[in-house]
């Protein structure tokens, strides 16, 4: 797999060999790039392409990730299932007279405490809020141990460690040793953000995606390409 940077945006894509292609033939699945090539054209020709358009591939990107996150919008409501690490948890909303309004997780349920004086309009935007604040809450406590347990086990530190609302990135670094990872992996299976933490700790050795860079994440997890491609494909339903 290869990627193409744009901006603060990476792109996935994958390039093969076509012999009924003419011409670079670019077509988007699971938010990556399929890029056929044909027989009579290098790798590398092909590479130089996507490099010359970038732009004009970054606009289908974005309105890809617009089109299948307006498919099906989270309602926010009683008995809705929610992604949490990776399992779907329905949500409950109790609605009180007390001053209070919070989620938490109990029983195998995301529950949402509202005032009952709230009118119709106004209970969607705060139980959304709330959902999002206890995912946040979550995130800032979990995944700085993830952080913490694989960067001692492959050996590279970090210097400081930033939770981010992000729309089209799980994880980036800086040169700096700095990390960031995206809230919203906190849904997925804790193998995915294993992934997404080995993935970026990675690259504070290897600054790309070369051979050694993908032999160091396949070291930490040897199954990363399972997880990877689930992120890949269920990656949009993290981003509402």
């Amino acid at each position: 797999m290869e990627y193409l940077t744009v901006g603060n945006y990476v792109i996935e894509y994958e390039l093969y060999k076509s012999t009924k292609a003419k011409k670079i033939n670019v077509t988007m699945k699971d938010q990556r790039f399929k890029v056929a090539v044909p027989e009579a054209f290098s790798m590398e020709y092909a590479k130089n392409f996507l490099e010359d358009h970038k732009e004009l591939l970054l606009k289908h990107f974005l309105k890809y990730l617009s089109q299948a996150n307006s498919r099906s919008p989270k309602k926010y409501v009683d008995g809705e299932k929610f992604l949490y690490r990776g399992r779907n948890y329905p949500l409950l909303v109790v609605k009180t007279f007390g001053p209070e309004f919070y989620a938490l997780f109990k029983g195998s349920r995301i529950v949402v405490n509202i005032s009952s004086n709230l009118l119709p309009l106004q209970q969607v935007p705060l139980i959304k809020k709330l959902v999002e604040e206890w995912y946040i809450g979550q995130a800032s406590k979990l995944l700085p141990e993830q952080v913490e347990f694989y960067s001692k086990l492959m050996g590279i530190s970090y210097q400081k460690l930033k939770i981010k609302d992000q729309k089209t990135r799980w994880g980036s670094c800086s040169n700096k040793g700095n990390i960031n990872l995206n809230w919203r992996i906190i849904m997925a299976p804790n193998q995915v953000v294993a992934y997404v933490v080995i993935h970026e700790l990675s690259h504070l050795r290897f600054m790309n995606h070369s051979k050694d860079f993908w032999k160091l994440v396949e070291l930490h997890l040897p199954d990363y390409k399972k997880w990877r491609k689930w992120l890949t494909e269920n990656g949009k339903e993290l981003i509402e």
